[in-house]
């Protein structure tokens, strides 16, 4: 609903700032790692602050930035509202971009600030879980197209017997070719119960058929796990995809462990190479089961606070080999870096992205949130590596015929890293 401003939203948008600041509640704790401990602003924060003085001779930042702001944003509010002819103004969109303004010029490249549809959508991408018919896609240019890369388990995809390979064409009538990438990953995710009805190209001869699916929740397939015969090696390896570390990863990851095992692999290839990150309660899970007893993650807060987070004894014993690259960031970094600290895997790839601060998410009261930088990240035994990335054991580059390749395009025996790894167990 449209709603028209009046001159006073100018003290309400301070009011907001100050909240920002000070009276920030944290509900989720990371963006990129999770859990309502590191999450948490450290009490210490609040306790030096009630031993300020009562009456500081001098402005804090905060004071300083509101005086300024209340006058300046009361005069642009203002204007719009008594000279704008653009159309009738909206004050939800107002405080919106206040506030994502504030984050803009922060200087936290990795802040952000959240809308309510945006904290929807996040926090169900937290659990594991969204709304839509249960693919994963890449965009074919060469069919203008979105190519399945794989289809989830119980989804509405499987129920109709989609599979990888298969080609979307068209949503609701309409060509992906002029809808589009992006419009069309976004008319096929829709609302929860809702119909959408796909043309799919299938085969050698691309012949059409059309296909009517139900959206509904569905669980996302972060952990992929393929068994690889190679010739000259007398038992299979596991290789495994993480793809992402969020709330239902950890159960993926064990269930893959587990089929290594049944498998008698000979050894595990695991594949973080465009993995962007996740939460801690996930990757420290996976981190767990992997490592000796010892340290997982430091956590080092901005009053000099430090927080470990510890392995037990339990630990895999199968020989691991990492592949990593460029877009390998944050959580599966640490993942990388802690495993090369405790000499449990041979690292193989390209430098990592260089992700080494943690970001709460912290609610605003209305449903909306700021995501901010809290804290720094070091491994078990190394320093952080924000802005410097880690250095593979082995460094490899994938071939320049597949380098803007989506990963999963690149045949096996084309995938210079991977066999790379392979090689490593002969």
């Amino acid at each position: 609903m449209s709603k028209k401003i009046s001159v006073g939203l100018a003290a309400f948008l301070i009011l907001l700032a100050a909240a920002i600041t000070f009276e920030l509640t944290v509900v989720f704790g990371k963006v990129f790692f999770r859990t309502a401990a590191v999450g948490e602003v450290p009490a210490s924060y609040t306790e030096a602050a009630s031993d300020a003085p009562e009456e500081p001779e001098e402005k804090s930042f905060t004071d300083e930035v509101m005086e300024r702001v209340t006058e300046k944003v009361g005069k642009i509010v203002s204007y719009y509202e008594n000279y704008y002819v653009g159309g009738e103004l909206n004050i939800d969109d107002f405080v919106d971009g206040a506030c994502a303004g504030v984050v803009a010029y922060s200087g936290d490249k990795y802040g952000a600030y959240h809308d309510v549809s945006d904290m929807e959508e996040l926090s169900a991408s937290y659990a594991g879980e969204f709304t839509g018919i249960g693919v994963s896609v890449v965009y074919n240019p060469t069919l203008g197209a979105l190519e399945i890369l794989n289809v989830m388990p119980n989804s509405p995809a499987a129920d109709v017997e989609l599979s990888a390979g298969d080609c979307i064409v068209g949503v609701d009538g309409e060509d992906i070719l002029d809808l589009g990438y992006a419009e069309s990953v976004n008319r096929i995710h829709g609302a929860e119960n809702t119909d959408v009805t796909l043309r799919i190209a299938r085969g050698e001869t691309s012949e059409i058929t059309e296909v009517t699916l139900t959206r509904r929740r569905v669980e996302e397939l972060s952990v992929d796990y393929e068994a690889l015969n190679v010739p000259g090696i007398s038992a299979p390896l596991a290789y495994i995809r993480l793809m992402d570390f969020n709330d239902k990863t950890p159960e993926q990851f064990v269930a893959a462990l587990q089929q290594s095992n049944a498998d008698r692999v000979r050894g595990v290839i695991v594949d973080v190479r465009d993995n962007g990150g996740g939460e801690l309660e996930s990757i420290l899970s996976i981190l767990d089961a992997l490592l000796p007893e010892g340290p997982i993650v430091r956590i080092q807060y901005k009053n000099g606070e430090e927080e470990t987070y510890t392995s037990d004894k339990t630990c895999y014993e199968r020989p691991i080999i990492v592949l990593c690259n460029a877009r390998t960031a944050s959580a599966a970094e640490l993942f990388v870096s802690a495993l090369k600290d405790y000499n449990k895997a041979v690292v193989i790839g390209t430098t990592t992205y260089g992700k080494g601060t943690v970001q709460s998410i912290v609610s605003l009261g209305d449903g909306s949130a700021l995501r901010i930088s809290t804290a720094m990240y070091l491994p078990p035994f190394s320093d952080n590596y924000e802005g410097i990335g880690i250095t593979p054991d082995i460094e490899v580059e994938i071939d320049e015929e597949y380098r803007y390749t989506n990963l999963y395009k690149i045949p096996h025996d084309q995938d210079a890293q991977l066999q790379a790894a392979i090689a490593q167990y002969k």
